[in-house]
């Protein structure tokens, strides 16, 4: 475990775990291209770097990402956890090839929509489980049949 800032790093196999006292997120590959990024409570600027790195280690390996970030359970994020994560989607847009994001936070749903609005649109935003867990098996099954998006 890697402590940076009062932020604890781990990594398994197949998880990156980020936390600190406000907030937990976790990165999974269900699927070669496919990151499944989870979000407890706060994310704070700290986790913004790691999510980066795991995403362009995706891109390194496959040349093309599908976002499936499951903030059902954030409650609110540091600016600049936005700012990094749109910066970077709008230098990789052409190299994503889906972008679901699934919230009940009004905080949340509001930073989503600036998000979509600066990327030109291409987020489908979920307030609904189901229909976020069906995209997500949709887009896992390709991958995994025929490496698809």
């Amino acid at each position: 475990m890697l402590s940076i800032h009062g932020m604890q790093r781990e990594e398994t196999d197949d998880c990156i775990r980020l936390s600190d006292e406000r907030g937990v997120i976790t990165l999974r590959r269900p699927a070669p291209h496919v990151e499944l990024l989870r979000g407890e409570g706060y994310a704070i600027a700290e986790f913004a770097p790691a999510i980066l790195e795991s995403r362009e280690m995706i891109l390194h390996d496959c040349g093309k990402i599908a976002l499936f970030d499951d903030l059902e359970h954030m409650t609110g994020y540091d600016a600049e956890v936005r700012l990094q994560l749109t910066t970077w989607s709008k230098k990789n847009r052409g190299r994503i090839v889906a972008f679901h994001i699934l919230t009940s936070s009004k905080v949340v749903q509001m930073g989503v929509a600036v998000a979509s609005l600066a990327l030109g649109g291409g987020i489908k935003a979920h307030t609904k489980r189901r229909a976020f867990d069906t995209a997500l098996g949709k887009s896992v099954g390709k991958a995994m049949s025929t490496e698809g998006p």
